[in-house]
């Protein structure tokens, strides 16, 4: 295991002491624990130590160094980690696979939204706008109250991004919040279109896509958008999500909860494809098929499913007719299993 040293010169506490799971590659490729707020700096400013010309992700969410580090060393890897993260950042995805423009027109709903609610945010001061160089935009707002590491802070972030959308009226992708999921970089080129994540202002948010396409092709390094101060408003949503996750089942000794004794459970190996892009034996498509069959077994609505798996299986570098294929037959099988019929199309 790399160590977080991998960009030095940071404070050991504080935002600055977070670590965070670095990848250089594909999403299934080995994660390297780093030094979270120097990594996501240096991908913003182009810093000459990181290579924009690769696939690159990190961790959405940061982690104590000493907690991290030590699983990472007893188990050989972050997988299985559940431990306090840190929310640093507030991140919301605006996707849409068949519109880029309506991905385009709700980020700058969102965008507006959000500078509206904290009074203090502008585009380039505590708010951050990137185009993907794919299917959407991402958007991130500076959290000082999520900088306190908490089991329950991937929770709280979740709870606060979809309460600002829905409020917004905007749709964002929900399994962004995941404990430790992956979030590309800025200025790492796509490896599908090509493209590179790159940072927007406000009024370029406003350009048709064919010229945010254009701004994408090469990578725009510039300073990280932050605040510098805690923000009142932001602080008193962040305390209300969290009160509103505590409230919302049994708690534990060490701060997570404890889902009611009928909830249904999801495999572990359906967890891993989605988040490591683990395939088991005989293979991706089979893994695929099963991991569907056992989502809509479960009572999965088939739209979550596909949101679920679509992703990590073309990651896999399964073709997409092979995916929808696997993915159909998976929720019809569990749909019978279920005693219903498939509710697919």
């Amino acid at each position: 295991m790399t160590g977080p040293y991998d960009f030095p010169g940071a404070p050991s506490s504080g935002v600055s002491g977070l670590v965070g799971s670095h990848v250089s590659g594909p999403p299934t490729s080995p994660r390297v624990v780093v030094r979270w707020l120097d990594l996501l700096r240096a991908a913003q400013e182009l810093d000459d130590r990181f290579n924009p010309d690769a696939e690159q992700y990190l961790t959405a969410f940061a982690y104590p160094r000493c907690e991290y580090i030590a699983h990472v060393r007893q188990h050989g890897s972050p997988r299985g980690y559940v431990g306090p993260a840190a929310s640093p950042w507030l991140w919301l995805d605006v996707d849409n696979s068949n519109d880029l423009n309506k991905a385009r027109r709700d980020a700058l709903t969102l965008a507006r939204f959000l500078m509206r609610r904290y009074p203090k945010l502008d585009c380039g001061d505590g708010l951050g706008i990137w185009f993907s160089g794919s299917k959407g935009f991402h958007l991130g707002v500076e959290c000082w109250p999520g900088n306190r590491p908490d089991p329950l802070a991937p929770a709280t972030a979740k709870r606060l991004a979809l309460g600002l959308a829905n409020a917004a009226g905007v749709q964002i992708d929900p399994m962004l919040y995941d404990h430790q999921r992956l979030l590309r970089l800025p200025n790492s080129r796509h490896p599908s279109t090509g493209l590179y994540k790159v940072p927007l202002s406000l009024g370029e948010l406003e350009l048709p896509v064919e010229r945010l396409r254009e701004l994408a092709r090469h990578p725009r390094g510039c300073a990280l958008p932050e605040v510098g101060d805690p923000m009142a408003e932001l602080e008193s949503d962040w305390a209300g999500a969290l009160d509103a996750v505590k409230r919302s089942g049994t708690m534990t000794a060490d701060g997570r909860r404890v889902p009611p004794a009928d909830a249904p459970v999801v495999p572990k190996f359906v967890r891993d494809f989605i988040g490591f892009g683990d395939v088991q034996d005989p293979g991706r498509a089979v893994t695929l098929w099963r991991a569907a069959a056992a989502l809509s077994e479960a009572g999965t609505p088939p739209a979550v499913v596909w949101g679920l798996l679509e992703e990590p299986a073309l990651k896999t570098g399964l073709p997409i007719h092979e995916v929808r294929k696997q993915i159909l037959a998976g929720i019809a099988h569990g749909s019978c299993r279920r005693g219903e019929g498939s509710e697919a199309t």
